[in-house]
């Protein structure tokens, strides 16, 4: 009879109607008038039963470091005076965050599935708290839903997509410096004083009278106003006024032979330790890396500076590294129209250093660039770092990542009871 009402549901009454009066049986015309009827009836309500009814997705932070949780409530609301018989939502989460309630396969390759079925009562609205772990570092999307609903005896059903998605990115674990091996307060650079390299528009120590040349950002309005005479601002000098990272991706000599995770995770703790370190001392920082954003061509370098959101910039791009390169670090140092700023130190990060690289690196010292590199892997590199200052933190990353392992598991064993009991 389902069948029946189904696909052919016009078709079948017609047609019972029609042999009905054919064989003057009012009692296949009445079966075929009722079969109309039903059928209309429960095709008028699949129709309108995802009329008004409304999916929400809601987030207080998009944002997270490994280790941490992100809150969502799923949200469905019948804005309708009548009520929905029944309704299945199905959302897809990223299944590298596993979530505190069950979720099934999609077929999808790094997505799970939420499903819920209920009933909504005129003008109901109904919500379920998800929280989404993060246990690796990345950009996860969250979406596109799905809601399916019919008529009351489920003869025919409306499937609407929701295709609004919820991005969350998911910043790498940082450590202090000192839980790397690098004692000193600051191993990389900016020392007060000394020869006037630059001047650092951040630090204002005075004000001078106006020289012709000087640009207008420079000018102090209000020291003017209370003068009466133009006055430009006094920057404190600088030996060092940026930070610059550079990341080498790289984890292996050829491409053929694939790359290592675990290094290539300790290259992005590192550097964006290294990074929120350079920040937290007020220094300006930037970021180069021979790899890309996801879905775009475009390579990975965030200019230095020293704005309040510039950190999480940065943190923003080491999240989306991939282990995809588009060129050597050294191409990517050297890019023509990408200068370093004058005086920047240059920090880099590699597990390998290839001549080329070396060469860069001396070439940008020669510049006026101080360069230093922090070695993230336990492989020889034989001279071609030879008399650049070089700090292995293999040893000290060893110890972090062994911690960092039992607290997982022991974090996994607390989610998955969370789950059962959800």
């Amino acid at each position: 009879m389902r069948d029946l009402l189904g696909d052919v549901w016009l078709q079948a009454s017609i047609g019972l109607v029609l042999l009905g009066l054919a064989s003057s049986s009012m009692l296949l015309v009445g079966l075929g008038v009722l079969v109309f009827g039903a059928g209309g009836l429960a095709r008028i309500g699949a129709w309108l039963s995802l009329d008004r009814v409304h999916y929400t997705r809601t987030m207080p932070e998009r944002r997270a470091f490994v280790g941490e949780t992100i809150s969502m409530r799923l949200r469905l609301t019948n804005a309708k005076r009548f009520p929905v018989p029944w309704i299945e939502m199905r959302d897809s989460l990223p299944e590298a965050m596993p979530a505190d309630v069950a979720t099934h396969p999609s077929g999808q390759p790094g997505l799970v599935l939420i499903q819920r079925s209920t009933a909504l009562d005129a003008r109901e609205q109904i919500e379920w708290p998800v929280t989404l772990r993060a246990e690796t570092r990345g950009f996860f999307r969250v979406g596109p839903a799905r809601l399916r609903s019919g008529d009351l005896f489920g003869l025919f059903d409306r499937q609407v997509t929701v295709r609004e998605e919820s991005s969350i990115v998911v910043y790498p674990r940082t450590y202090t410096l000192p839980d790397l091996g690098l004692t000193a307060a600051r191993p990389f650079g900016e020392q007060p004083g000394g020869h006037h390299i630059y001047e650092d528009p951040v630090r204002v120590i005075g004000v001078r009278d106006y020289v012709p040349g000087d640009p207008l950002k420079r000018v102090d309005w209000n020291a003017t106003a209370r003068t009466g005479r133009i006055q430009s601002r006094l920057y404190e000098p600088s030996r060092s006024q940026s930070v610059v990272v550079a990341l080498n991706i790289t984890t292996m000599e050829h491409t053929w032979q694939g790359y290592d995770p675990i290094v290539l995770e300790r290259g992005v703790v590192v550097a964006a330790s290294i990074a929120r370190a350079a920040f937290e001392e007020h220094s300006a920082i930037g970021l180069v890396a021979n790899g890309s954003f996801p879905d775009a061509d475009r390579p990975i370098r965030i200019g230095s500076g020293r704005r309040p959101d510039q950190l999480v910039r940065v943190l923003e791009a080491l999240a989306m590294i991939a282990p995809f390169t588009t060129a050597s670090l050294s191409d990517e140092l050297e890019r023509s129209g990408h200068a370093l700023p004058a005086g920047a130190t240059v920090v880099v990060v590699a597990a390998l250093m290839s001549e080329g690289l070396a060469a860069s690196l001396w070439r940008l010292r020669s510049q006026g660039h101080a360069v230093h590199i922090v070695k993230t892997s336990p492989w020889e590199w034989g001279d071609d770092a030879a008399g650049l200052p070089v700090t292995e933190i293999g040893p000290a990353m060893l110890i972090l990542e062994a911690a960092e392992a039992r607290a997982r598991t022991d974090g996994d064993s607390l989610f998955a009871r969370t789950v059962r009991i959800t």
